[in-house]
């Protein structure tokens, strides 16, 4: 992983970025390529058109040959590691947390969404007959997006020790992008609301109409498309991933991104890959948690006291908005 001198470390950057950045994304545009120019990229398949499935096979294929030709056999391949305590925000417990929990709740959301097609005019009509199951899916799936920033600063924690320019614009690319998908994940809750108030013709109308509109932040939507494989590589160079759970990290930016976007089994495959890898990497950090002193485990109980009674009051007001 660490190599000697900077030839050697700028030899090992390339063969990096040639696994977790060219051949992910080379393999998984073939596979579409290869569904598509077939005739057959438009089929269903085990609730999924043909071509996610050959852009998941085609990524996950290229990856692991170009893992195992570039970067060497096993040994190390399967490391997850938090060589120590985070320093400064989110600080050891809260980052390891995060990395524990927003995969979960984004891969819980993938999968109450998944029987029906990605598309927006599919995702609004299944408010009709799967309203709560719908409402349900978005609310996790956005709850898991919040706490996938935490998450990208403690992973990008963890890389700073040994690579703080790699970890720098990770994080900042992560950071942005998650933010463009948290304000996406705003226009989701706008427009499945409209099936309710205004029906599923209209809702569907609406959103169809608008659904190029440019707004601020668009520029800026293919920035964790970058960011994953930033990571990926900074992770695997920092040693606190070896090159196959870094490859679950790189798989993410296949992921589908945008208004309305519903699961399948390419979207599905990489929910399971990062919760594979955050989950453990999150339990290692919390064991590097140095103790927490009396005031800060009160102030711990005092903030997740908050938050519970702030859930709590909008459950007994029927979620009621305030003010």
């Amino acid at each position: 992983m660490t190599s000697g001198g900077p030839l050697g470390r700028h030899s090992s950057d390339l063969r990096a970025v040639a696994v977790f950045a060219v051949a992910i994304v080379l393999g998984g545009t073939v596979g579409f390529a290869v569904a598509d120019l077939s005739g057959f990229g438009d089929i269903r398949w085990l609730g999924s058109e043909t071509s996610a499935h050959t852009t998941t096979v085609g990524a996950l294929v290229a990856g692991v040959l170009a893992g195992r030709l570039v970067l060497g056999g096993t040994g190390t391949a399967f490391t997850v590691s938090a060589p120590e305590p985070l320093r400064g925000w989110p600080g050891t417990r809260f980052g390891a947390g995060a990395l524990v929990a927003a995969p979960l709740l984004l891969l819980a959301g993938e999968i109450l969404r998944s029987g029906h097609h990605y598309f927006f005019p599919a995702q609004l009509a299944a408010m009709v007959g799967s309203r709560g199951t719908m409402l349900t899916s978005y609310a996790l799936y956005t709850a898991g997006l919040v706490l996938l920033l935490p998450a990208f600063l403690a992973l990008a924690g963890q890389i700073r020790e040994r690579r703080p320019g790699l970890a720098f614009w990770a994080a900042t690319l992560a950071v942005i992008g998650g933010t463009v998908r948290i304000f996406q994940e705003g226009i989701n809750f706008l427009a499945l609301q409209l099936v309710d108030a205004q029906g599923l013709d209209v809702a569907t109308t609406a959103v169809g109409d608008t659904y190029g509109a440019w707004y601020v932040l668009a520029p800026l939507n293919g920035a964790t498309y970058i960011a994953w494989p930033l990571l990926a590589i900074g992770a695997y160079r920092a040693d606190v991933l070896g090159w196959v759970p870094a490859l679950g990290v790189a798989f993410m930016s296949t992921h589908y991104s945008g208004v309305l976007k519903g699961s399948d089994v390419n979207t599905l495959t990489g929910a399971v890959l990062l919760a594979a890898v955050f989950v453990p990497l999150g339990f290692t950090l919390w064991r590097r948690a140095e103790p927490l002193s009396r005031k800060g485990f009160w102030s711990s109980v005092a903030a997740l006291g908050l938050l519970a009674a702030l859930y709590l009051a909008a459950v007994l007001s029927d979620f009621a908005p305030i003010g």
